[in-house]
């Protein structure tokens, strides 16, 4: 049994663990369970947790501003758990695995705005750990929860399944906070920060964390979503970030005006977005990077690929608010010019001579130059010529078969052999 209450404790301190209810009001529990709690010395919280305690369920918004007690079935649990709690104080969590427990089983406390989230994955971790039937048990049992703001003050919370996050319009955006995650698993999200959170140095940084590093596009506007431009980036991966002009920053939170953040993906994936203030640089720049390669081919440095000359400091996340710093250089050779000669006749010219290398068409004699590309080879360019192709007379002479023959051409007597030319004198010819 104690093996189960661990399992029960683990699944609900991990996924429910930052999901706050909505306030209670004024609850009134029943004489029967008052008589249960004095008669049997239970905990002077018994009967809010037993007859008081509210039913989650997804999609959650609300706020909390006093002690809550709340139930989760372990249906909401196995989805996954991905959460906003929006206070300038912190929020504490007590899991009981049942009312009549003394001491919470597990407790975890959430400094301010902060977003935290816990994937399927995990989770289904945790309860595979259990036996077939002790499964069967703890679908059976409903944690407890207790959830308070710490100092008494209220706060604002959000509670969505694992990769799914509130939708932030233009007409109601979330607030954009410094360090805070936001799950951008709309297309299209709009962010909103108060002048007075820009940072007064003006050196702030975007980044976007994508599992596939599938790309997005963010932009910064003044005042509204329609305001005034000031910065835009298509961040593609992990580890590249959007370094914010500080200038621009400066003058905005100068003058007391609104930052808002856009950011918008393809439909189908869910990304994370986060702004950060002050950036650390690393005191250790990494190692420069010198590499060459032919025209065609690419060069794939730090989860970016390059395919044209380039030379560049290129900035680097690290961690949290730290980034790096590395010196890159990449070269493509261009290609040699080849030369080739097509003999086509005009009959096949008239119906459009392909010429296979490269796949282009001609419809006419002359030189041309054709690029040929192919993936992962080095691009070839070509002058070709396209010229007349002279019809010569063959007469055989003689015998035939398959390995040998005799033939004249214009005059001349030649032997073929297995596909090979040769004249009178044995020579191969052409």
């Amino acid at each position: 049994m104690k093996k189960i209450i661990i399992g029960i404790i683990l699944l609900a301190a991990t996924t429910v663990t930052y999901a706050q209810p909505a306030p209670v009001l004024a609850p009134v529990w029943s004489d029967s369970c008052e008589m249960v709690q004095e008669a049997l010395e239970l905990p002077y919280y018994y009967c809010q947790c037993k007859e008081g305690a509210q039913v989650f369920s997804f999609p959650f918004e609300g706020v909390i501003k006093d002690t809550v007690w709340y139930t989760a079935t372990m249906d909401d649990m196995m989805q996954g758990l991905s959460a906003y709690w929006f206070s300038k104080s912190s929020v504490t969590m007590d899991v009981f695995t049942f009312c009549f427990g003394k001491v919470p089983s597990f407790t975890i406390t959430v400094g301010p705005n902060q977003m935290k989230d816990m994937d399927i994955d995990k989770i289904n971790e945790k309860f595979n750990e259990l036996s077939a039937q002790q499964q069967l048990m703890a679908k059976e049992i409903t944690p407890h929860l207790r959830v308070y703001p710490t100092k008494g003050d209220s706060g604002r919370v959000y509670c969505y399944p694992y990769d799914q996050g509130p939708e932030s319009k233009c007409e109601d955006p979330l607030p954009l906070r410094v360090g805070m995650t936001y799950v951008c698993d709309k297309e299209k999200n709009v962010y909103r920060m108060e002048w007075s959170s820009i940072a007064s140095s003006g050196k702030s940084f975007v980044r976007w964390k994508q599992k596939q590093n599938l790309p997005c596009d963010v932009w910064l506007t003044l005042d509204s979503c329609t305001g005034e431009e000031i910065g835009r980036a298509a961040l593609s991966d992990s580890l590249h970030v959007y370094v914010l002009d500080s200038a621009s920053l400066v003058n905005a939170r100068k003058a007391k005006r609104s930052l808002w953040l856009h950011v918008q993906h393809a439909k189908g994936f869910t990304g994370r977005v986060f702004i950060h203030n002050n950036p650390v640089y690393a005191e250790v720049s990494l190692d420069p990077v010198s590499k060459a390669a032919c025209s065609g081919k690419t060069i794939t440095q730090d989860l970016r690929t390059y395919s044209r000359d380039t030379a560049f400091t290129d900035t680097i996340w690290v961690n949290k608010d730290t980034l790096t710093m590395r010196e890159v250089s990449f070269t493509f050779a261009q290609p040699t010019v080849e030369y080739d000669t097509a003999y086509v006749t005009q009959s096949e010219l008239a119906r459009g001579y392909i010429y296979t290398p490269s796949g282009s068409i001609f419809n006419a004699y002359g030189d041309y130059t054709v690029e040929i590309k192919k993936s992962g080879a080095c691009t070839r360019i070509v002058q070709v010529t396209i010229a007349p192709k002279q019809i010569q007379t063959i007469n055989y002479v003689g015998r035939s078969d398959k390995r040998s023959c005799k033939y004249l051409q214009n005059g001349q007597l030649f032997i073929l052999i297995d596909d090979r030319k040769y004249n009178v004198l044995g020579q191969q010819q052409p």
